[in-house]
């Protein structure tokens, strides 16, 4: 997640919370007048929205009192692990998809199939990433937006190059030779990268890994969840390929550790420094909004393949209900209001996004947007990760092997299989 990824992983706390009419607790202890919900991250176009709009819509419709807390990314496992033990944990709070079952497996949130058996099956039926929050069966999250990678280019630039910008690559082999076409070099040394893919930290290697896994034919996991399966023959030849770009005479591309989630105007893209980008959704957002003279050329391609057409992506963040809120039917209102179409489209106008009902496919607002058609039109590609308990430390396992591989430390074989060996003694434990 990856997103990944706030959208971006921000780097404060907000030190108050947003009161809206009422005080107090409403979890585990304190006074249960008020609903209290943690949103993730600290992304100012978010905290606006729910807190000027979405909040007190909410109250004047429920008579609810709300209050909001954003919590930083980086902080929230600790700041959550901490309230739970202090019986002082929110009744709903935020996170990404990869937490669930873990939190489920610990008890710490409730599952959500009464409440949703009770909504009408059409309106059901409209939630698209319902079945990326399960785990076991089981609803245990609530996905508020999806997110996806797709390849993204300049279309000056494959003009320059005699390629034709209306024609974007749709395979492996396409890719590499557009970027040997558009790379460009001083000496030995690449001054422009063909393509690169995300690549700011371990996660986002693992991520990029993953799109050129699926497209391999690849997966994570077996169907059974009890099985690594990422240092199969795709993985390999995955891994090899990614590699190849970034290593060797012949690379073609550059920048590894180079900030790239949600880098706005200082993108890669943006700046000239690289003429294709493997970009989330959140990123291209933040791209047309700090430069959308550039944003204006930068084309997006549909998911590219090896064998399967697929790219990473999937739910992005959503919300859990505290196990020990006392107020666990207005918890339930509060998330129901928030994917109300009007508020599902709101909130990704806000924070970016897929959207999380498919009728919203075609809404013509949500359809303008050139950082968000192009995901919704790709969003049965997507795959993300697996619901597992213990998935973000596999997901550490791997990740560490493959920047080792990317940064030329270790032959991909050999780091795809090492950490195959880490992840299956933790899921062993799972």
């Amino acid at each position: 997640m990856n997103r990944r990824r706030a959208l971006l992983m921000a780097a404060g706390l907000i030190a108050s919370p947003v009161v809206l009419s009422g005080c107090g607790g409403g979890g585990g202890t304190g006074d249960t007048d008020t609903l209290r919900v943690w949103f993730p991250g600290n992304l100012a176009e978010e905290m606006a929205w729910v807190n000027d709009k979405l909040v007190p819509a909410f109250k004047a419709e429920s008579g609810v009192d709300v209050q909001v807390e954003f919590v930083d990314w980086a902080k929230l496992p600790t700041r959550l692990s901490t309230a739970f033990a202090g019986g002082t944990a929110p009744d709903i709070f935020g996170h990404g998809n990869a937490a669930a079952a873990g939190y489920a497996a610990n008890n710490r949130v409730i599952p959500l199939d009464d409440y949703l058996a009770k909504m009408p099956a059409a309106d059901r039926d409209d939630l698209t990433f319902l079945d990326q929050g399960k785990v076991d069966g089981k609803q245990i999250i609530m996905p508020l937006r999806g997110f996806g990678h797709l390849l993204t280019y300049r279309t000056d630039q494959f003009t320059a190059a005699g390629l034709d910008p209306k024609t974007p690559p749709a395979t492996w082999q396409d890719l590499r030779s557009a970027a040997e076409r558009l790379v460009e070099r001083k000496g030995s040394a690449i001054t422009r990268s063909g393509v690169i893919v995300p690549a700011d930290n371990p996660t986002s290697m693992s991520q990029a890994f993953g799109s050129f896994l699926f497209q391999a034919g690849g997966a994570f996991v077996d169907d059974s969840g009890a099985t690594i399966a990422w240092n199969s023959a795709q993985g390999k030849r995955a891994l090899h390929f990614l590699v190849d770009l970034y290593n060797g005479p012949t690379a073609v591309a550059t920048g590894l550790g180079e900030a790239t989630s949600g880098a706005g105007a200082q993108h890669p893209l943006v700046t000239g420094r690289a003429a294709m980008a493997v970009t989330d959704e959140a990123t291209l957002k933040s791209i047309w909004e700090q430069a959308p003279e550039v944003a204006a050329k930068i084309a997006v391609a549909p998911p590219l393949r090896d064998t399967t057409v697929a790219s990473f992506g999937g739910a992005g963040n959503g919300l859990f209900i505290s196990a020990d809120s006392r107020r666990k039917d207005q918890a339930w209102q509060f998330i129901q209001f928030l994917l109300k179409p009007e508020n599902a489209k709101a909130y990704v106008q806000a924070v970016g996004g897929i959207p999380a009902r498919a009728s919203l496919a075609t809404d013509p607002d949500l359809a303008d947007k050139p950082y968000i058609k192009p995901y919704m039109d790709a969003a049965k590609t997507f795959r993300g990760n697996p619901n597992l308990e213990k998935w973000t430390q596999i997901r550490d396992a791997l990740a560490a092997e493959i920047e080792g591989a990317l940064r030329g430390k270790a032959p991909a074989d050999e780091a795809l299989d090492r950490s195959a060996t880490k992840a299956a003694e933790l899921l062993k434990q799972n």
